[in-house]
């Protein structure tokens, strides 16, 4: 053979010496593609023992997810194990590793259904206990100076009694002498009743009862309740003034930071978005990484024009999950990387990302992923997975999806 012909030619030997290497080692995906690259390269005689070791491949895969999957479940990581078991049962070729696979994947339901079931059945005695774990010792020493009529309430309440509760709470407020975290129960009943002025009233009767420093951790998050509802109302200003506040509180923090930064940048402050934001960066270096962080800085940075920094944000946030080996993608980081990365010609890894999504949790959006797939994949000429991605999408399509419809079907008949 000349030379010109070996470098251009497939050696079906090495190919396969490869993938038995691979395979001996249990990297089993990495094998299947070398053994499935043999099989291409080989006459046609040769190839049925190489389908026999793709075959082998496929249900070592299944097996090590099976695997992965206990070893999730010995965590308490129920979800994760699911996800194992679902791909175990897409790749396995052996009824012994499928039946088990079924029947791990049952028990799981069972599982997760029981543990539902015991939660709803937890006892008013363990559900105060659970509430009264959650108190500062002035919460507490407060409460408990209301008697049993105040356990009632908060009980109507977590039982969505909602009315029941609010009633209970008032008259407790009429005859209560110098009340402080009583106003916060009040204020979270008056919301739950819709009542919003209200609600607004008896927060903000809360924070005017508390000293510099006392009860900073409720202030935060009665702080970002009263920025939610000025922003209802459209009062920008309010709502700053309150983020500002739950800064204030803990300034050490970077959760409100965070708060304030994604707040800003829904409202297309982008640029000022981003200094919140990087603030919020630099006291978090002390934390377990927070992917919402990471995504809000790539969200904010892609809204400021600056594709690159976004793009390396939001790429954190998806090694964040495969890391873990999670694959359901945070549906603005996948979007919005997609873009980025159709903006710059990589066209197949923004078809990974629409591919990811139409795998996802986010259901109600299946058919516009599926759709986005397919165009990406009809760009890269590769029609049997463009067709097989907008077929799909077509399948999913609600009645109210008319101008979708025809950007399939479009794409169909190209």
């Amino acid at each position: 053979m000349s030379l010109f012909k070996k470098l251009f030619t497939a050696d079906p030997e090495g190919l396969q010496n490869k993938a038995d290497a691979l395979f001996a080692a249990g990297d089993f995906g990495p094998a299947k593609l070398a053994y499935e690259k043999a099989i291409a390269a080989s006459p046609e005689d040769a190839r049925q023992a190489l389908e026999e070791r793709v075959r082998a491949c496929t249900n070592g895969i299944a097996r090590q997810r099976i695997d992965e999957a206990r070893a999730y479940l010995a965590e308490g990581a129920i979800e994760l194990a699911r996800q194992e078991l679902e791909g175990a049962l897409e790749v396995a070729d052996d009824e012994a590793l499928l039946g088990e696979a079924r029947a791990s994947l049952d028990g799981l339901e069972a599982k997760d259904a029981q543990e539902q079931a015991t939660s709803q059945e937890m006892t008013d005695e363990e559900q105060i206990a659970l509430l009264m774990g959650q108190w500062e010792e002035a919460q507490a020493e407060e409460y408990e100076t209301y008697g049993d009529s105040f356990l009632d309430a908060l009980l109507a309440l977590h039982k969505e009694r909602f009315d029941e509760a609010r009633a209970q709470l008032e008259s407790l407020l009429s005859a209560a002498p110098s009340p402080q975290y009583l106003w916060l129960e009040l204020g979270r009943a008056r919301l739950l009743t819709d009542d919003a002025e209200g609600g607004k009233e008896a927060l903000v009767a809360f924070l005017e009862s508390l000293d510099e420093g006392e009860a900073n951790e409720a202030k935060v998050a009665v702080n970002l309740t009263l920025a939610r509802l000025a922003d209802d109302d459209g009062r920008f200003e309010e709502a700053m003034q309150r983020f500002e506040a739950a800064v204030h509180a803990v300034p050490d923090d970077y959760r409100p930071y965070l708060a304030m930064g994604a707040f800003l940048r829904d409202k297309g402050h982008a640029e000022e978005a981003l200094e919140v934001l990087k603030n919020a960066l630099q006291l978090s270096k002390s934390t377990a990484v927070d992917w919402r962080l990471l995504e809000e800085l790539g969200l904010a940075h892609d809204q400021a024009g600056k594709a690159r920094e976004a793009q390396s944000f939001l790429e954190q946030v998806i090694e964040f999950f495969t890391s873990r080996q999670v694959s359901d993608f945070p549906p603005s980081t996948a979007t919005t990387l997609a873009k980025l990365y159709e903006a710059e010609g990589r066209i197949d890894r923004a078809a990974d990302m629409f591919r990811a999504l139409s795998q996802g949790s986010d259901r109600a959006n299946h058919a516009v992923y599926h759709y986005e797939a397919g165009r990406l994949l009809s760009a890269l000429d590769l029609g049997d997975e463009a067709r097989r991605m907008l077929t799909r999408a077509e399948a999913l399509l609600s009645d109210q999806d008319a101008d979708l419809q025809k950007k399939i079907a479009a794409l169909l008949q190209a």
